[in-house]
């Protein structure tokens, strides 16, 4: 037996727990949401009477624009600027904006500082516990909401993705001797496209998820990767391709009566220009496979900064995955899906386990 096989007996015991101890599913979402709102300060005045408002209010849209996210009077409380802008005094701050005299004196009148949401909500909890400072805007978003209550997926979800985070543990155990496993999957048709995971010594462009990209492309008549792996031959009487599974998992599968129930192979290719990538899975329903375009990809193991940004380049639906990493990009050391600047964005989510549980 080599030696870097741990022995049979401690490789029975292992996975079926951690099996049985995958719970829930959990989105990971950026701090914008999981985060209170700051508060900064900012000054204001008390109006005398109802009459000034409409003056104040308008000569202020027009000089100070501050604030689009809140309501810029409260009571008879006006809003006037962020107090970091203010140097000497108030009154000197606004001349120079060339106020007319009355509304310059209106807005001298019982002046305060008050603290503020330095942003607009995204969801319900955060906006009531903005209005305990000041009235906000908010425009609900009910997908938001259910990504972080944990309805965004049916029973029938819930079961095909614990389902697939079981499998995760299953090949990695029994093929590939403990190592990351990634499946990628068209959620059209729950099919599994492709598997992958890395040999013993992987170079640092054979990471799971990079291998896992390669092989998706390789079902598209693509990929670059020259490991010699045999994969699974297509068969002439279906319409999918079975080219980015490698023959290994595909055997262990097909000879498992629990997973006889699978559906696998990926789309292929059409003849068409390729489509607008951001459309996710309208796109691929409408031009065919292109990358990993409205797929989702399962991983045993959060994906490192190189192996996020791939996902990204690929154009993943979603990404779901079990166990943190140390350079994990998706949730521990870094949340690369919620970075505003990319051009692609996709979801990420993390089964959870009773250990999960117990320490919250």
């Amino acid at each position: 037996m080599d030696i870097a096989d741990p022995p049979p007996n401690k490789r029975a015991r292992k996975s079926p727990n951690l099996e049985e101890d995958i719970t829930g599913i959990r989105a990971i979402l950026s701090d914008e949401f999981d985060e209170d709102i700051a508060l900064i300060k900012a000054h204001s005045c008390q109006l005398e009477t109802k009459q000034q408002l409409q003056a104040v209010i308008q000569e202020l849209s027009q000089k100070l624009p501050h604030f689009q996210h809140l309501k810029r009077v409260h009571d008879r409380s006006v809003l006037i600027c962020p107090s970091s802008e203010i140097g000497a005094s108030l009154e000197q701050h606004l001349e120079q904006f060339a106020f007319s005299e009355h509304v310059l004196r209106a807005l001298c009148q019982g002046v305060r500082v008050v603290e503020v949401p330095e942003r607009m909500p995204r969801l319900r909890v955060q906006y009531e516990k903005t209005l305990k400072h000041w009235p906000c805007k908010f425009h609900p978003n009910h997908y938001s909401e259910s990504l972080r209550n944990g309805s965004n997926f049916s029973s029938a979800q819930r079961i095909f993705h614990k389902r697939m985070a079981q499998l995760l543990v299953r090949l990695s155990r029994d093929v590939n001797a403990n190592r990351p496993v990634g499946i990628c999957v068209d959620p059209r048709q729950s099919n599994i496209v492709s598997i992958a995971g890395p040999g013993e010594s992987p170079s640092p462009h054979e990471h799971c998820s990079m291998l896992l990209v390669d092989f998706v492309a390789r079902s598209q008549e693509g990929g670059t990767t020259k490991a010699e792996l045999p994969f699974t031959e297509d068969s002439k009487e279906v319409e999918t391709t079975l080219r980015g599974i490698p023959k290994a998992y595909y055997d262990y599968l097909m000879n498992d009566e629990e997973y006889t129930d699978l559906t696998f192979g990926a789309e292929r290719s059409r003849n068409c220009k390729e489509g607008n990538a951001d459309q996710g899975a309208d796109n691929l329903a409408k031009f065919g496979p292109y990358l990993c375009t409205g797929y989702d990809v399962y991983l045993l193991q959060e994906p490192c900064l190189m192996c996020s940004m791939a996902l990204v380049h690929s154009r993943a639906k979603r990404v779901f995955f079990l166990r943190n990493s140390d350079n994990g990009a998706l949730a521990t050391r870094f949340q690369l899906h919620s970075v505003r600047e990319l051009n692609h964005h996709y979801e990420v989510f993390q089964f959870t386990t009773k250990e999960d549980e117990e320490l919250t």
